[in-house]
């Protein structure tokens, strides 16, 4: 009997010691998903900069939309092509992600965050915050951008 009793406190502890192996690497595994995703929108921001053509038709889906804060769209193909134009009176010069949240559901992640924007002119600056939900999709072991959504933070009246 005591031998029993014996082995059966070996197994819960041999289960135990496994499910608490398997939660860690869990863990590990999705905090690993989160700064991938989170890079990821950093490497947007450096692409918005350098006008990465290559890379937007890459990291967009061929189904990408993306709803600006008046309510207008843009598609894929929309948004790659204007790339090819010149910059027009401002050139921007600097895109930094922060308040980055990250949720993985499966194969579609959500990121929330801000972005703050500088656009140099001949005469001037302009900086401005917005922020910013962007839908991933996991398709052949890359994350694909589906849908981005951005709202301008409007600075407090005087």
């Amino acid at each position: 009997m005591q031998k029993k009793f014996g082995f059966v406190i070996f197994l819960l502890l041999s289960f135990s010691i496994i499910s608490v192996q398997a939660q860690k690497k869990s863990v590990s595994n999705q905090n690993k998903v989160e700064e991938e995703l989170m890079q990821l929108e950093r490497d947007i921001g450096q692409a918005n900069i350098n006008r990465d053509k290559v890379f937007f038709e890459r990291i967009e889906a061929d189904e990408f939309i993306y709803t600006d804060s008046g309510g207008g769209i843009t598609t894929k193909t929309e948004d790659v092509a204007s790339l090819a134009k010149p910059p027009g009176e401002f050139k921007l010069v600097a895109y930094d992600v922060d308040e980055m949240k990250v949720k993985v559901y499966g194969n579609t992640a959500v990121v929330w965050g801000r972005v703050t924007t500088t656009l140099k002119g001949k005469d001037r600056e302009v900086i401005s915050k917005s922020r910013f939900t962007d839908t991933f999709v996991k398709r052949d072991g890359r994350w694909q951008l589906v849908a981005g959504h951005s709202s301008r933070i409007r600075e407090p009246q005087k």
